[in-house]
């Protein structure tokens, strides 16, 4: 299948307004650039296994005015590990909460993490339960 006609096809010519990559393949960012409109974001996730350089053409980024994206993700064995040690209660993180606020306060939640303050750590808004 060529992934970039489909993905057209089914944007009616734009392409798509976000690609992830999730998987480590040769001439996969070339890929992601066909399948992308202008001004879209592509993320690359978790490409620590690819030993390969990749390598995308600058013009297709910046005409294109298209964000190339990373994040990380561990391994699946530190995960199991982290989620022992979190729900097992080995790690405080409810004393990561600093703020906790309901809905109707989210943009007071949002302003406090754009600009945080010296006792700001994790800031939660939570809708209104209804008992």
């Amino acid at each position: 299948m060529d992934v970039a006609s489909e993905v057209k096809r089914l944007t009616a010519g734009r392409g798509a307004d976000l690609v992830i990559v999730a998987v480590s393949a040769r001439g996969i960012v070339d890929q992601a650039m066909a399948c992308s409109r202008p001004g879209s974001r592509i993320l690359l996730f978790a490409q620590t296994s690819c030993t390969e350089r990749i390598e995308a053409s600058g013009a297709d980024i910046c005409v294109g005015e298209r964000s190339l994206l990373g994040c990380y993700s561990a391994s699946v064995d530190l995960q199991a590990e982290s989620a022992k040690l979190v729900f097992g209660g080995e790690i405080p993180v409810e004393e990561l909460i600093s703020h906790r606020l309901p809905l109707v306060k989210i943009r007071s939640g949002i302003d406090l993490a754009l600009h945080p303050g010296p006792n700001s750590l994790k800031i939660i808004v939570q809708p209104q339960r209804w008992s």
